[in-house]
């Protein structure tokens, strides 16, 4: 959750105390709102060339599940036995 420093402007710091993800807000908050969006897709292509070039390589957990198994899939993030980024197939 955000809070508002003494000037009004808020701050994610509590979040930071607590080892919590900012990513949602950076990435959700432009999408939803339009503010930034330019900007926003400026990032995005930036990230698309940087993973193309093979620069960017996310650790994925080898295991695979789809929605049926999908209570698997949290008890790993949950117990912090997953090994990177856990991936739930959603499509055929």
């Amino acid at each position: 959750m955000c809070s508002a420093r003494r000037d009004g402007e808020p701050t994610l710091a509590p979040l930071s105390s607590r080892a919590a993800s900012y990513s949602g807000v950076f990435t959700l908050l432009p999408l939803l709102s339009g503010e930034g969006k330019g900007h926003h897709g400026e990032i995005l292509r930036a990230a698309t060339r940087l993973a193309e070039s093979g620069k960017i390589n996310p650790f994925v957990d080898s295991r695979r599940f789809d929605l049926t198994s999908v209570a698997q899939a949290h008890l790993l993030v949950e117990t912090r036995q997953a090994r990177g980024k856990v991936v739930i197939d959603i499509a055929h």
